[in-house]
């Protein structure tokens, strides 16, 4: 009608069904022809598009069947955080609660009846205090972990050398430790500043603790370009580690050395993965035993 009436062109898509009772989708393009300013007659052909014509419609279902999934996956995963930050209020409320009951009994017994007690029984209660602290660090660095990974990435672009500076001049290093610092002027990316300075602290404080036999510890701190990335790296002259095991290196609860040893809760490096992941970055580590260690990790420059 409208290519009678007003001379407009057609440009159609049709299902037809052929002498042979097939149904086939069509093309179909035309036009009136006109002469002395009258439609004299019409003229067009039609184009073969079935196979192409049925591949769009199974693209367009094969996208709406996974928008679905998308969606009723993504109402897992909101149900499954919400699961998660209600397991992480137990954690945080309830556990720690009886921790700190624990502790505290046992500090006022430390304190008011240690006279009473034979040395067996002083030992124990003193376990108990330092397991206490423990089982409260280990609590906090879990919740830490599970937060981590919800929060919302700010990027900022940030100063490495003064956020290391600020780690190494706030740490509590033991007394008596000979520390040399060697921190190169550090290549500036853009980050999350605040969980940014957890991945720096985690590092410069593990390998302060695993150089801490040595009379001299020596720490160097190092950035460098590579293409698009950044590579930052923290290296130290301790006990280091098998390479073999370095798959386990970033695990929660992995560690290669013993808690009589080194202490720790076996969190923090992966609490650098999770970090260091969530800014499109990488992380691995390189190791002699006795020699030392060298901890990488890139940011997009």
């Amino acid at each position: 009608e409208n290519c009678i009436q007003n001379q407009v062109p057609w440009n159609l898509e049709l299902k037809i069904i052929t002498a042979k009772n097939r149904e086939v989708w069509v093309k179909a393009n035309g036009g009136a022809v006109v002469d002395n300013g009258k439609i004299v007659k019409l003229r067009g052909h039609f184009q073969d598009i079935d196979d192409k014509k049925r591949v769009e419609i199974e693209l367009q279902n094969t996208n709406q069947y996974l928008e679905q999934i998308v969606e009723k996956r993504t109402e897992q995963l909101t149900e499954a955080n919400s699961e998660l930050e209600a397991f992480s209020y137990s954690v945080s409320h309830d556990l720690r609660a009886p921790l700190r009951s624990i502790n505290g009994n046992a500090q006022i017994i430390i304190e008011d009846h240690r006279h009473q007690l034979d040395e067996d029984a002083s030992d124990c209660l003193d376990t108990i205090v330092r397991n206490s602290v423990k089982m409260g660090a280990l609590i906090d660095d879990l919740l830490n972990l599970s937060r981590t990974g919800r929060t919302e990435l700010v990027l900022v672009p940030s100063s490495m050398n003064e956020m290391v500076e600020k780690i190494i001049a706030e740490s509590e290093f033991e007394k008596g430790q000979n520390i040399e610092w060697k921190i190169s002027p550090l290549l500036n990316a853009p980050c999350d500043a605040r969980l940014m300075a957890q991945v720096w602290e985690n590092l410069i404080s593990n390998a302060v603790k695993y150089s801490s036999k040595n009379d001299m510890i020596v720490i160097e701190i190092d950035s460098q370009k590579n293409d698009d990335q950044v590579i930052y790296s923290v290296k130290d002259n301790g006990v280091g580690f098998d390479e073999k095991y370095s798959d386990k290196l970033y695990g929660v609860f992995q560690r290669l050395h013993s808690l009589d040893e080194f202490e720790g809760t076996g969190v923090g490096l992966a609490l650098v993965r999770r970090i260091v992941t969530r800014h499109g970055g990488k992380e691995w580590a390189e190791s002699k035993l006795g020699v030392g260690s060298t901890f990488y990790f890139t940011l997009t420059g």
